[in-house]
């Protein structure tokens, strides 16, 4: 993975010439609402824990979700920035049979990613952009295991790192008005792996504004002092983003 990512940053380094200085930045800052399934998987001690939150259940319990994207262009050159941040508390079976009746796992995960990407395609339906960056990870977990047999415990787990990605990304200009994009990313430094996926349909209301609605799924994974732990996030996503 390392040398897929030198190799990407290469490319953009020395594809095409560089940013003209006439080209003006311009700049996107959107606000999303993702309706997210959350899946969290831990080994633990005790044996494997695997825990699922629904949306609904999520919202129940005013559990919480932030995300926000910021996108500077200049030519075909693109900058871009996003930032997640969950707070989220998933129930699953207890791994330990009679000794615990169910495990509750919180997760507290902080993700930014940062692009940088270059347009390597562009005619009057379709932009093709590629590029590669980071995706940094703030993970706690907290596993409590509700005492049966055995008095409730907690184990308390945290990490951070950061991990190469290569992405693209494909956009459609259906009509005037409406479009569609495409992005795929994925990366890692070997005892960590993530990839994410999104695929949206957009809508122009003016110069300014415009909505986008689709699909997002986000994943990682990385090894710990009892194995391994992952986490998903899936769902519809709703959006607004300001252009200027």
């Amino acid at each position: 993975m390392k040398k897929v990512f030198s190799g990407v940053a290469l490319a953009i380094l020395f594809a095409g010439p560089a940013v003209a200085q006439e080209n003006a930045w311009t700049y996107d800052i959107s606000m999303n609402l993702w309706l997210t399934d959350t899946g969290v998987t831990a080994d633990t001690p005790h044996g494997q824990v695997d825990a699922e939150l629904s949306f609904s259940d999520a919202l129940q319990d005013l559990d919480f979700a932030f995300m926000g994207t910021v996108e500077a262009r200049n030519g075909p050159w693109g900058i871009i920035g996003d930032l997640n941040y969950f707070n989220l508390t998933a129930d699953g079976p207890s791994p330990a049979g009679i000794a615990y009746s169910e495990v509750a796992v919180g997760t507290k995960v902080t993700l930014l990613s940062g692009y940088l990407t270059y347009r390597v395609h562009q005619d009057d339906k379709i932009a093709v952009d590629l590029g590669g960056g980071f995706r940094s990870f703030w993970t706690s977990i907290d596993t409590t295991f509700v005492g049966a047999s055995a008095p409730t415990t907690v184990l308390e787990q945290s990490k951070d790192w950061v991990d190469p990605v290569v992405a693209a990304r494909i956009r459609f200009a259906f009509s005037d008005q409406w479009f569609g994009t495409l992005m795929f990313d994925a990366g890692g430094t070997g005892d960590t792996q993530t990839w994410q996926a999104l695929a949206t349909v957009g809508y122009r209301i003016n110069e300014h504004w415009l909505m986008q609605g689709g699909y997002r799924y986000i994943e990682a994974e990385w090894d710990t002092d009892y194995g391994q732990s992952s986490f998903d996030f899936s769902g519809p996503i709703l959006g607004v983003t300001y252009s200027f």
